[in-house]
């Protein structure tokens, strides 16, 4: 996994989260305020990434690409470069006047995936409410879009390790192996896959049934349908499959246990588009992590077993 996957898979785990939790808890300030941008200087204390992609812990959307700008990174505006998983996106609202220089923003995030126009974001301090914004807000994925006007600028780190292969054809970096495959809607289904030799999935085929089992331990899955706010249940190994046939899945949950020192990793791409980033487990903290876009259903699916 790369140091920008990394960050993409902490930042997952920060869903639902807030604004105590990251000012407080994991940064100690003593206080809680905007804190969009202390979230992702946050997530990069968690990966021991301050000093090697931000050189410090910032409060303001700006300061990281101010200061960091050309040495750990580099800032660019909107249109002048295409944009990727891991950027910093950067916001002017209509509200904000008086900008100090050009690097001022109202609002920051992370990018989780990109789409054509539509832009899939890890994002602090949004969706609170009433006086107390800062306090009522969370942690969510959001979707944007870059045509925005609000939509700014980006700040890159300067990834280090971005030319490590995470391509289909790579190995699993383990001694377990995974099997899996999925159904098709109004289809059948598509032959076993092992590992990352391959993806499981035809693409333009909507999948509505998905079955895994690994060499070693256990491994558990859940689907989420297009269109539904919960999660169909559990299933663990071959015990049944995951997904109701002819309802289309868009977001996909997994776990091994029974095994010490190991994870899985997964990905899906919705129909017609790139795979979105490798998701490590799931989101113990509100089970809000997991692969997929909501309401987006899924044609490819890759999951391999990693060790930690």
């Amino acid at each position: 996994m790369t140091d920008r996957e990394s960050v993409l898979q902490q930042a997952r785990a920060y869903i639902g989260v807030d604004g105590d939790y990251v000012c407080n808890e994991k940064l100690h300030l003593g206080f809680v305020c905007d804190w969009c941008a202390y979230s992702i200087s946050s997530i990069m204390k968690d990966c021991d990434f301050i000093g090697k992609y931000q050189s410090d812990i910032y409060g303001f959307a700006s300061d990281a690409a101010r200061e960091d700008d050309g040495v750990l990174g580099e800032w660019f505006l909107k249109g002048e470069k295409p944009v990727q998983a891991g950027d910093y996106i950067m916001f002017r609202y209509s509200s904000f006047i008086n900008p100090i220089d050009k690097y001022s923003a109202s609002h920051v995030g992370l990018v989780e995936s990109v789409d054509g126009d539509v832009i899939t974001t890890l994002e602090g301090n949004v969706d609170g409410y009433g006086d107390d914004w800062a306090g009522t807000s969370k942690f969510r994925r959001k979707t944007r879009y870059l045509s925005s006007p609000d939509v700014y600028a980006f700040y890159r780190p300067y990834w280090q390790d971005d030319t490590k292969s995470t391509s289909t054809g790579s190995k699993a970096a383990s001694d377990i192996d995974t099997f899996y495959q999925v159904h098709t809607v109004g289809g059948s289904w598509l032959p076993e896959v092992k590992n990352l030799n391959d993806f499981a999935g035809l693409e333009g085929k909507a999948i509505d049934g998905i079955k895994a089992h690994v060499s070693k331990g256990h491994i558990r899955y859940r689907a989420k349908l297009v269109g539904s706010k919960k999660y169909l249940p559990w299933v663990r190994d071959l015990d049944d499959y995951a997904g109701i046939y002819g309802r289309t899945i868009d977001c996909v949950q997994m776990e091994i246990y029974g095994v010490d020192g190991y994870a899985v990793e997964y990905r899906v791409s919705p129909v017609n588009s790139d795979y979105l980033p490798f998701v490590r487990g799931y989101n113990v903290i509100n089970d809000d992590g997991y692969a997929g876009l909501e309401n987006r259903c899924i044609d490819r699916l890759q999951i391999k077993i990693v060790k930690k």
